[in-house]
């Protein structure tokens, strides 16, 4: 993933206050990581480990080293640090005045400066959160996502088992929709999962014999969600003799990798006279449960053995 220095500039131009100050030629360099550097060893002459791929953050303590030397002794330290051909941009807050060298030497390497009034802390901490977004690893899989009790609840299954209609239910129970059909995750930092809808079936489900239907306008607003964090996947299966062997305490957990994460997953087996909203509420729940240290299966089977253990011993 990447992302043109243009097109930071086009969709965080007005919220950010960046202005394209030189090296306009290299508008289309790619910027590739989310993290940031400020260059103040770099200035002093150390490159051990200097991070070339990220963008450049010159602030206050940068701006007044650099203006400290000569002329020379600027263009030749600011050509070492910007000669490199993966240097995206640099970024110049506080709406510090560039320096001729710095217009100069940007210039003829072709990297983009950037300026800024924010403070180097504010525009960092935005910045980073906007590219982690934008640079997050992607996949697009086939389920429903859906807010449960405030839950992120991914229910998967094979095409016509009834996610969809169990959605539905659901968003009649009081719960929300975020993606029907194509659900798009994102990896965030901090090892989160983010899903959310693609933009042409935003709002939308489909229910076999109803066809689409538009879940805000009928519903109502408070209905759908735009994104949220996968927190549990709900498999639903078909009712076999290989399915009735899932493990019927719940004592075991499971979980299925998405983008190198670990999600906890339940299984459902699917049969006449199943609820599966109410099934997939008591998951959500039941969840909640486990995260705050209660593990029902695992008290049960507590209990089991501590009453063994006081029969054995008469």
């Amino acid at each position: 993933m990447c992302l043109d220095v243009s097109t930071l500039l086009k969709e965080k131009g007005k919220d950010l206050k960046l202005e394209l100050i030189a090296g306009a030629r290299g508008i289309e360099r790619k910027i590739t990581v989310s993290d940031l550097n400020r260059p103040g060893l770099a200035f002093c002459g150390y490159f051990d480990h200097f991070p070339h791929e990220r963008a450049q953050i010159i602030g206050n303590s940068e701006h007044a080293y650099l203006s400290a030397l000569d002329y020379d002794n600027q263009v030749k330290i600011l050509k070492k640090i910007f000669s490199y051909t993966d240097i995206p941009c640099c970024i110049l807050t506080r709406k510090l005045s560039p320096l001729k060298s710095l217009i100069s030497v940007l210039d003829e390497c072709k990297v983009p400066l950037i300026g800024t009034e924010l403070v180097s802390s504010s525009l960092i901490g935005d910045l980073i959160y906007y590219l982690d977004g934008k640079l997050a690893p992607t996949i697009k899989m086939h389920g429903v996502l859906a807010s449960v009790y405030g839950l992120g609840v991914f229910i998967l299954g094979k095409s016509g088992i009834g996610k969809s209609e169990c959605a539905l239910e659901l968003v009649k129970r009081g719960h929300m929709l975020i993606a029907d059909d194509v659900v798009n995750i994102k990896k965030r930092s901090g090892r989160i999962l983010m899903g959310s809808c693609l933009d042409i079936t935003k709002h939308l489900i489909e229910v076999r014999g109803l066809g689409i239907i538009n879940i805000s306008e009928i519903f109502g607003i408070g209905s759908i969600l735009d994104k949220a964090q996968i927190e549990l996947i709900v498999k639903l299966e078909e009712w076999t003799t290989e399915v009735q062997k899932i493990d019927r305490l719940g004592g075991e957990e499971n979980y299925a990798d998405i983008l190198d994460i670990d999600i906890p997953q339940v299984s459902i087996p699917v049969g006449p006279g199943r609820n599966l909203a109410v099934l997939v509420e008591t998951a959500a729940l039941d969840r909640r449960l486990k995260e705050e240290g209660h593990w029902t299966g695992k008290e049960l089977e507590a209990r089991v053995r501590k009453t063994i253990e006081e029969k054995n011993e008469y």
